[in-house]
């Protein structure tokens, strides 16, 4: 399978898994770029970003809002608080002083750990439903 064919269903199946279930781009795109498209970790999260620029975010964005699920300010909250933490981690994952291997076991840790904290909130029955849903 090519790289771009590669990219293409990882794309697809991200763009719906997400979607649906809201799991972040890192946690989906990433590990699959990296290890069925050949991308390296710094590479993979570079592609990441490029494509959630408008032109996706917007479209996935408002099949949402138009059900009136997402609070605008509580969106531009995030965004100030992700603009800085992309800032610095940028800088420090392309700076070369943490290894590609380091980035990589961070991943993992902490897609273990958030998927590890999901399943027991949900299995305790701590889920969050939003008010102008039933279940």
């Amino acid at each position: 399978m090519s790289a771009l064919f590669a990219a293409l269903v990882i794309g697809t199946v991200a763009g719906t898994l997400i979607g649906t279930i809201g799991a972040g781009a890192g946690a989906l795109m990433v590990p699959s770029l990296m290890f069925f498209a050949g991308q390296s970790m710094q590479g993979a999260v570079g592609v990441t970003l490029a494509m959630q620029t408008i032109p996706v975010g917007i479209g996935g964005a408002y099949l949402y809002y138009k059900q009136g699920l997402i609070d605008l300010w509580v969106v531009a909250a995030v965004a100030i608080g992700m603009l800085a933490g992309l800032l610095g981690g940028g800088a420090l994952a392309t700076s070369g002083e943490i290894s590609p291997v380091k980035l990589e076991l961070l991943l993992g840790v902490v897609l273990v750990v958030l998927g590890g904290v999901t399943i027991a909130k949900t299995l305790l029955g701590y889920t969050t439903v939003h008010p102008k849903r039933n279940s």
